[in-house]
């Protein structure tokens, strides 16, 4: 009668692990169903039969793969504009910085939206997000094996309405004695997972004060943006210039000098002028209002984008 008593705790303890798996017991269950059959098979041979140490033990090596893939998955958010798809530059910005030196197995990418727009509308665009996040991932570590759900507004929203628009990345962080090596989002792959129409921030590009002279160390940039437009030669792009800090009129154009300044520079190093156009948009399209509240904010007004015309 002992043994009934052992088991009897042991199922209890096993009842209150699964109950704490929660939401990321999906990762497992493929898993755990497989063993799981194996040891009730073992328990009803241990309950009709004599004790059996084999039993015990598989049911504790269960348990403790239970608990420790339950408390393995952690979730990290990234945050989108109203109608957007594509993460703005800041919201890319985080995840790179995030993600950067750690060694993580991305598992499910579960996309919402605000319940401004229709509901089949926020199931496409919150299924949509999770795709651009899917792309980036598998671009920049090769990981595929990852679940993508599209929640829409099908959930309790939050009275702030940016805190909707969302992507939520699960991911188990692997141990590792190796220090992990950065795989940092580079241009070519956030344009191998745009389409047509989609708009890219040439990120660290920098020029002189209210002028189109690129600084030094800007080279880089433009020289992958080269490279890319020479790896794909069907690829067409619009440069579009913007500025901060102030409403109205660009009276220097110093937009429409930096958009062609990056436009001379590729035309000048054999890129085809057909394959290329540039607009100024002064501060017409500002990412945050102005006036800014900050010098960052400043710097993400005054920046030159792509827009991808053909690819």
């Amino acid at each position: 009668m002992l043994h009934n008593f052992y088991i009897c705790e042991t199922f209890k303890l096993l009842a209150l692990l699964i109950g704490k798996i929660g939401e990321s017991f999906y990762v497992f269950s493929k898993i755990i169903k497989k063993y799981l059959s194996q040891v009730v098979n073992q328990i009803k041979i241990t309950i009709f039969g004599r004790p059996n140490c084999t039993t015990m033990k598989n049911l504790l090596v269960l348990m403790f793969s239970i608990s420790a893939f339950s408390y393995g998955q952690t979730k990290f958010t990234v945050y989108f504009d109203t109608d957007a798809a594509q993460l703005k530059l800041s919201e890319l910005t985080r995840f790179d910085d995030f993600f950067r030196n750690k060694n993580v197995k991305f598992t499910k990418l579960v996309g919402y939206c605000d319940a401004r727009a229709s509901n089949a509308y926020n199931d496409s665009l919150s299924l949509r997000r999770t795709e651009f996040l899917y792309h980036l991932i598998w671009k920049t570590t090769q990981q595929k094996e990852i679940e993508m759900v599209g929640q829409g507004e099908n959930f309790q929203q939050d009275s702030n309405l940016a805190l909707n628009r969302k992507v939520d990345v699960f991911y188990t962080e692997i141990p590792t004695d190796e220090p992990v090596k950065a795989v940092p989002v580079s241009l070519n792959n956030q344009i191998s997972t745009a389409k047509v129409g989609d708009k890219l921030i040439l990120k660290n590009l920098y020029f002189y004060n209210r002028s189109g002279i690129l600084r030094p160390e800007s080279k880089p940039v433009v020289e992958e943006l080269l490279a890319v437009l020479r790896a794909n030669p069907k690829l067409k792009i619009e440069i579009q210039g913007h500025i901060c800090c102030q409403l109205g009129v660009d009276v220097e154009d110093t937009a429409k000098a930096r958009a062609v300044a990056v436009y001379n520079y590729l035309a000048n190093n054999g890129i085809d002028k057909n394959r290329l156009r540039y607009k100024s948009f002064g501060s017409s399209t500002p990412i945050h209002k102005i006036p800014e509240a900050n010098e960052e904010e400043r710097n993400e007004n005054r920046r030159v984008e792509i827009q991808i015309i053909e690819n």
